[in-house]
């Protein structure tokens, strides 16, 4: 069986920054779909303490899986 060597990777960050501050205001739900009675402020809070994401990327509509992939190769 022939063997592979990874010898390079690649990555794409997506241009489409979305901060915690966005989600104040926002209502936030529990797992059995109920409402959290909490402040927007805390939750974003306690959820910025425990993983330290303070910002989300997301990539715009108009690039497909395959055009992400390109980039990162490039």
């Amino acid at each position: 069986m022939p063997n592979s060597i990874i010898i390079a990777t690649g990555s794409y960050i997506p241009t489409s920054r979305v901060p915690n501050e966005y989600f104040v205001g926002r209502d936030f739900y529990g797992s059995d779909g109920m409402k959290l009675e909490r402040s927007t402020v805390d939750i974003i809070q306690k959820f910025q303490e425990i993983t330290c994401i303070t910002e989300r990327r997301y990539v715009t509509d108009d690039l497909n899986t395959s055009d992400i992939a390109v980039i990162s190769a490039q």
